[in-house]
């Protein structure tokens, strides 16, 4: 019997190097790249994305094929200038992302970002057909992708494909903004399973679908005309031990490394996210500082690190974002500085895995608060790199995370008095409270991995 070879279609890849022999263990940046790529590096597989280069003019040139030395082939396609414009930037990054992450005052609705977004998922799909064998099984990923099980259908594919989505899926109330709510959801309905992180955004998906299209649910199947798709809840995961031994690796101290006050009594929160406005930090910081306002004693004796990954860059929201958080950063500062202690450090940099890990490792809170997430795999992040005098983690309520890590200290962003007063709770916890909550947040982190999420998706899709 043939082996089944798994294909992966993500909007971006990971570059060969991350794919070679012996990389099973490290860690990349990216939630999606981090855990499909610990499945693909266990068996035979393609993996299909954007080059990230962009050119002048399309050119109708096959995708290229990259070795990385290992069991997994790469191939790529390059977009031009006006796609990466329209289909990325334009209606997955201003249409899809604000809608899916419950901000419609942000959704940007534009008939030719569609257009252009149709036109990019068909690409996908006629690049890849030719590379496919009858034995292999599908599974695009993400929001920017949708489409491409259509398109496969259409050119005649009629093997098993998957569909994974990273990021919430929102009520009905909200999907409806978009104009062409029917066109992705009769999209959706070519795949044979599709993927959730939580029971809500599942049941979400089942609503907007009675709503918008009509169809019988009998769970986990919701079938409309012929068609049927399989519907169920994976959520993802980390490897926690590449955590751990990441921390345990580094050898200088976050107090050493940022220049922090040299006190046993000095407590660090840290808060580490992409630039975005999902993310919530504009929040967090006005919790920190109504923190610092109405608890006097804490002042001095505590740092809050916030270390942002610049997004997005080109895009005017996340331009406006970063000088939101850099002027408020700047406000609190300004307010409680003094010759001894600077309240915030902002970093506005990429740091390696293994010196994130060890400020997760360091601090007395981890504050991760965003205001929607689909999972929010830093949370698993800091949980797993605490060691014999674990910090807390302060989460957000609206993410995915939250559903596993019910000991977390568990926060309305939105509510900046609320959060304030838990971070101080937080920062004054006993250490057998610490260590009973983290015991059973490592207990979920170690359950649901990269691993069985990848491997429990792709059983499901074999079955399907």
């Amino acid at each position: 019997m043939a082996m089944t070879r798994l294909v992966v279609v993500s909007n971006r890849v990971p570059s060969a190097a991350e794919l070679a022999p012996g990389q099973e263990g490290a860690a990349v940046v990216g939630g999606l790249v981090s855990a499909v790529k610990t499945l693909m590096l266990r068996q035979q597989g393609l993996w299909m994305g954007w080059s990230g280069r962009t050119t002048t003019r399309r050119r109708s040139d096959p995708p290229t094929i990259e070795l990385s030395g290992g069991p997994v082939e790469l191939a790529t396609i390059d977009l031009t200038l006006d796609e990466s414009n329209l289909y990325y930037l334009g209606f997955s990054n201003r249409t899809l992302w604000p809608l899916f992450h419950t901000f419609p005052e942000r959704v940007d609705v534009r008939h030719d970002t569609f257009r252009a977004y149709q036109r990019v998922n068909e690409r996908f799909a006629t690049s890849l057909f030719p590379l496919l064998g009858k034995n292999d099984l599908v599974w695009v990923h993400d929001y920017q992708l949708i489409l491409v099980g259509e398109y496969l259908r259409r050119l005649g594919w009629k093997g098993k494909i998957g569909f994974f989505l990273h990021i919430p899926f929102p009520s009905p109330d909200v999907f409806e903004i978009l104009p062409w709510a029917r066109d992705l959801l009769n999209g959706l309905l070519e795949y044979d399973l599709v993927g959730f992180h939580t029971q809500r955004y599942r049941q979400n998906f089942v609503d907007v679908m009675d709503r918008e299209v009509g169809g019988i649910w009998n769970d986990p199947h919701y079938a409309v005309g012929d068609r049927t798709v399989k519907v169920r809840k994976f959520p993802i995961g980390i490897e926690p031990g590449t955590f751990h031994d990441a921390a345990m690796a580094s050898t200088t101290s976050v107090s050493t490394e940022l220049s922090l006050p040299n006190d046993d009594d000095h407590k660090i929160v840290v808060g580490v996210d992409r630039l975005d406005y999902t993310k919530g930090i504009p929040e967090r910081l006005k919790a920190f500082e109504r923190m610092l306002d109405r608890h006097a004693n804490m002042r001095g004796r505590v740092t809050l690190v916030q270390v942002t990954q610049p997004s997005r860059s080109r895009v005017r929201e996340y331009i406006e974002e970063r000088e939101k958080v850099e002027r408020l950063v700047g406000q609190v500062n300004g307010r409680y500085s003094d010759a001894a202690w600077v309240p915030i450090r902002y970093l506005y940099r990429f740091f390696p895995q293994t010196q994130l890990a060890r400020f997760y490792h360091d601090s007395h809170v981890g504050m991760i608060t965003p205001l929607r997430d689909g999972m929010n795999l830093i949370a698993k992040e800091y949980i797993a790199a605490q060691g014999e005098d674990p910090g807390v983690l302060v989460l957000s309520k609206f993410s995915g995370a939250a559903v596993e890590l019910t000991e977390a200290t568990q926060v309305n962003p939105y509510d900046t008095d609320g959060t304030a007063e838990q971070l101080y709770q937080a920062l004054r916890m006993p250490h057998t409270e610490r260590v009973r909550r983290w015991r059973s947040q490592m207990n979920a982190v170690t359950e649901n991995t990269a691993r069985t999420w990848g491997e429990s998706f792709f059983q499901e899709l074999q079955l399907s």
